[in-house]
Formats: structure tokens, sequence, C-alpha cells
């Protein structure tokens, strides 16, 4: 199971075990986004859908799992881990053949990156 760069509007999170408690995310406007570090399964990557808001407005850059609306991956998120340097840490998604988005995993100079910025990583067994 792999980690991945979630955000929320909420400051805690749940997911696969693990409670998060997330960070401020820097930059890319005003909205207050928590950034998250939580695992994902293959199984739940294939159920991602764009996020439907509280009007019931689809937000075709945030994919979230239909029974989970509190967290999302970004397909291009704005907000960056802070202090971190090189690599910028951010939710993202990658682009298949079909031109569909898929959440990019965290590589290991993210990990890394966020291991110096003494970030608890889950346990991603």
């Amino acid at each position: 199971m792999a980690l991945y760069v979630a955000e929320s509007y909420n400051y805690t999170i749940e997911h696969g075990g693990h409670v998060s408690m997330g960070v401020v995310g820097a930059g890319g406007g005003s909205e207050k986004i928590y950034l998250h570090v939580i695992p994902i399964t293959d199984a739940e990557i294939a159920k991602l859908r764009a996020r439907v808001d509280e009007s019931g407005n689809k937000q075709h850059d945030r994919l979230a799992l239909p029974d989970r609306e509190d967290w999302w991956v970004a397909v291009d998120g704005e907000k960056t881990w802070p202090g971190s340097l090189s690599p910028k840490v951010r939710s993202k998604s990658s682009f298949d053949g079909s031109s569909a988005a898929r959440p990019a995993a965290l590589s290991e100079a993210e990990l890394t990156e966020l291991r110096r910025l003494k970030v608890k990583l889950p346990d991603a067994r």
C-alpha cells in the first residue's frame, strides 16, 4: 500500500486505521486546506471519482471516494507541504493513456523530504 498526500478542510482525518493530523498547506490561494499523508490501497484508488461538494457540484480537480467527502487527492494540487524544498511535496495525480487522472503516490525523494521535516508517516504495509 502506497502513501499519498491528501487534502482536507479538516485538521484531523482517519483512513486506513491511521489518524492524521494535517498541516496547513503553503501557497496556492486563500483557501485553508490541510495536507495529510495517508495510505490508500489500489482498490480504493480504482474507486476514486470527482469530489461532489455540499451543494452537489462536481469538483473535477479533486478525486474522492464515493463515501468519503472529508478528504480528497488533488489532480494538480496548488498547496505544498510547509518547509518542503526539493521536491515540493503536494497532492497530485498523473495521467494514464486514457487521459484519466490517477493519484500519484509519494516518491522516495518526497518521502525523504517529509522525513527531513520530521513528519510522522503512517506504516504503508
